[in-house]
């Protein structure tokens, strides 16, 4: 009996699979997550397109009901994909991309609208033929004005915050009064203020130079605050350490404090440089002939709004990148704190 037992004990164990403790269990998948379906899926998605979607125009209520549930079998196809953690990153974004084709296709072909007619009076490209010089004459003058303004408001800003590290009382006073009342006072009555106002306190200043001031003065109080907030940041013992060395309060502001408040301040930074390119379209109120200044001088000669949707692709393809480039630098800087700490 005791043999008998122990065989039947032996035997139980040798059926039970055994598992490397250092490899994953890896279990079936699911019937959905399987290539199969999802091919097969895939497959009647498209012979519904084809064969069961109703033609373009303006669809009963059935045929929206239709409509509504291709959508809904595309976004889940979608959901399946996505939501897989084992299925390869650009496939999920192919099916997302995907999902908004179909998405916009609904749009156009069901949605009654008049393309045709929307096409001409706001993308007429024949209309745009003659207009793209004019345009570029104000390009150059909006990235000009970005480029000063930035400039002077990034080395006054960076002034006035390692000034106010230094706890001077009398000035950090002025310092703040300086930072809330340019933060506070909004940007197109500043403009105002200092092209039409300051002419009779005698001086004298012409569009542009009106539009450096005023983009400098509300910029550097923003900037102000990202650098003290960057230099608040590095750590009170690097500063001990450094004047334990014979550094001196400049010396230490320069070789330790700047270098580590920079990568704390590049990202938010260049949010504000984005914000401060966009301001500049505000200066064309005090007829500055910047860029959307000759848009709109190019709408009212064309009778035809094209020129303020060209300009938005300019400010797209301008910030767009701008904007891409903050979130890769805000990425580096948290990598670099995680390695700091």
């Amino acid at each position: 009996m005791r043999r008998g037992a122990l065989q039947q004990v032996t035997d139980s164990k040798e059926k039970k699979p055994f598992h490397h403790p250092t490899k994953p269990y890896h279990r079936r998948k699911p019937w959905f997550q399987r290539y199969d379906f999802i091919l097969g899926f895939l497959a009647l998605i498209i012979l519904y397109a084809f064969l069961i979607l109703p033609e373009k125009g303006q669809p009963s209520s059935f045929e929206w009901g239709l409509i509504i549930l291709f959508g809904l079998l595309t976004l889940g196809w979608v959901a399946i994909v996505t939501l897989d953690p084992e299925k390869p990153a650009w496939l999920g974004g192919v099916g997302a991309i995907g999902f908004m084709v179909v998405l916009g296709w609904i749009i156009y072909g069901y949605s009654g609208a008049q393309w045709k007619l929307l096409g001409r009076m706001f993308f007429n490209r024949t209309l745009m033929s003659d207009a793209w010089g004019v345009l570029l004459t104000g390009l150059d003058k909006t990235l000009a004005l970005f480029v000063i303004s930035a400039a002077i408001s990034m080395v006054v800003g960076l002034i006035l915050a390692v000034t106010r590290s230094f706890n001077n009382i009398v000035l950090n006073t002025f310092i703040v009064a300086y930072i809330d009342f340019f933060r506070s006072i909004p940007l197109l009555a500043l403009v105002i203020v200092v092209y039409y106002a300051l002419p009779f306190l005698g001086i004298q200043m012409g569009a542009y130079m009106a539009g450096i001031v005023s983009l400098s003065l509300s910029s550097s109080a923003f900037v102000t605050e990202y650098f003290r907030s960057g230099i608040e940041s590095v750590h009170r013992g690097q500063v001990e350490a450094s004047r334990s060395l014979g550094f001196n309060l400049l010396q230490t502001m320069r070789l330790v404090i700047l270098p580590q408040a920079f990568r704390v301040v590049i990202p938010p930074l260049t949010g504000q440089m984005v914000g401060l390119i966009k301001a500049t379209a505000i200066v064309s109120v005090v007829g500055l002939q910047e860029l959307l200044k000759r848009a709109q001088e190019i709408m009212e000669w064309k009778t035809n709004p094209t020129p303020l949707f060209a300009v938005t692709i300019i400010y797209l393809i301008i910030l767009l990148p701008l904007a891409h480039l903050s979130g890769i630098l805000e990425k580096r800087m948290k990598k670099w704190v995680k390695k700091k700490a």
